[in-house]
C-alpha cells in the first residue's frame, strides 16, 4: 500500500465538509435524521452478519461463526473492531433519544434496537468496546441519579442501562476467563507495538512518511527479533503513536486537533450526546488505529462534519446592534 492509496483513503475527510456545507439550515432534526439513516444501514449489515453466521452454523460449522472476525467475514473488508465502533454509537444514540424524549419512534422500538445492537456488540468481543460502553452507561446512570425530575421514560432508560451494564460485565468476565484458558491477555503485545512505533520513528517532526511506514516498521521488527509482527504487517495499534510515527509531531498535533475540535464544540454547546460520541474516539485511539481503514475514516468524518456543521448552523449569520 503506497502513499497515494493512503491519501485516497483519507478523501472523505476532505470532501464531506464541502458536501454537507451545501445543506441549508442543518438543524437538530437534520442531524438526527442523518443518524437514523446510519442506524438503519447498520441494522441491515447486522442482519446480514447474523444470517450468514446462522447459515454457516447450519451447514456444520461451529459456534465460532458468530464471533469476532468470523461474524463479519461475509462483507468484504469488514472488521469487528470497526463494527463495534458503529454499534457503540448507535446504542448511545438510541439511549439518548429515549432519555430526552426527542424521538417520535415508540420507546419499545428503540429498546428492541438497543438490545439487538448490544448483543451484536458482545459478539464482536472487543475490549475497547467495554470501556467505551462503560462510559456511556455511567453517564445515563449518574444523570438519572442527579436529577429530581424522573419521568417514566427516564426510569425506563435507567432500567435498560442497568440491565445492559450487568450484561456487559458478565460478558467481559466470561471472555476474560476464556482468554485465561487460552493464551492470556494481549496487553504485552500492545505495549511492544507501542514501543516499536516510538523507537522506530526516524524524524520527530515529519515522521517516516505516509507511504513508507510499513517498510520501516517491519524492518524494525525484524531487527529486534519480532519477525511474527513483520509477517502480520502490524501497525502500532495506537492512533496517536501511529500518526506520530508516520507523520511526526505535525501529524500528531493535526489529528489531535481534529479530535478535540468537535469535543470542544460539544462541551461549549452543552451537548451531552456529542461528548459521548467523540470522547470514546480518544479511548479507541489508545488501542487501535481507527483512521487506518477506510471504514474508520468514513465513520469519523461523517460524525465530525455533521456535528461541526450543526453547531455552526446554530450561530446567527448576522446580528443587529444598537448604535
Amino acid at each position: 500500500e503506497d502513499g497515494l492509496s493512503l491519501v485516497f483513503k483519507k478523501i472523505p475527510l476532505l470532501l464531506l465538509p464541502f458536501v454537507l456545507a451545501k445543506i441549508p439550515n442543518f438543524d437538530l432534526q437534520y442531524l438526527r435524521k442523518s443518524f437514523y439513516v446510519f442506524t438503519m444501514g447498520l441494522l441491515v449489515a447486522c442482519l446480514i452478519y447474523l444470517g450468514h453466521a446462522s447459515w454457516l452454523y447450519l451447514q456444520g460449522d461451529d459456534s465460532r461463526a458468530f464471533f469476532s472476525g468470523h461474524l463479519t467475514q461475509v462483507i468484504a473488508n469488514s472488521h469487528p473492531t470497526y463494527l463495534a465502533y458503529y454499534l457503540i454509537f448507535a446504542i448511545g444514540f438510541g439511549l439518548s433519544d429515549m432519555y430526552y424524549s426527542a424521538s417520535r419512534v415508540p420507546p419499545i422500538v428503540i429498546i428492541l434496537f438497543v438490545f439487538f445492537f448490544f448483543i451484536i456488540l458482545m459478539l464482536t468481543a472487543g475490549q475497547t468496546a467495554f470501556i467505551s460502553m462503560l462510559l456511556i452507561f455511567s453517564f445515563f446512570i449518574l444523570k438519572f441519579l442527579s436529577e429530581e425530575d424522573r419521568k417514566k421514560i427516564k426510569i425506563l432508560t435507567f432500567s435498560i442501562v442497568c440491565c445492559l451494564l450487568v450484561g456487559l460485565f458478565a460478558a467481559n468476565w466470561a471472555s476474560g476467563n476464556k482468554s485465561l484458558e487460552n493464551s492470556g491477555s494481549d496487553a504485552w503485545e500492545r505495549s511492544v507495538l507501542w514501543e516499536s512505533g516510538i523507537r522506530a520513528t526516524p524524524d520527530v517532526i515529519w515522521g517516516v512518511g505516509t507511504g513508507d511506514y510499513k517498510q520501516v516498521l517491519n524492518a524494525y521488527y525484524r531487527a529486534h527479533n519480532l519477525p511474527e509482527f513483520a509477517v502480520s504487517n502490524y501497525n502500532s495499534h495506537n492512533q496517536f503513536i501511529q500518526i506520530f510515527f508516520s507523520n511526526g509531531l505535525i501529524g500528531f498535533l493535526s489529528v489531535f486537533l481534529l479530535l478535540a475540535r468537535p469535543l470542544y464544540l460539544s462541551v461549549r454547546n452543552q451537548n451531552a450526546f456529542g461528548i459521548l460520541t467523540f470522547f470514546p474516539f480518544f479511548i479507541y485511539g489508545m488501542t487501535e488505529v481507527f483512521l487506518g481503514r477506510y471504514q474508520g475514516v468514513v465513520f469519523f468524518a461523517l460524525l465530525h462534519q455533521t456535528f461541526v456543521i450543526y453547531y455552526h448552523s446554530r450561530k446567527p449569520s448576522f446580528s443587529l446592534k444598537d448604535p
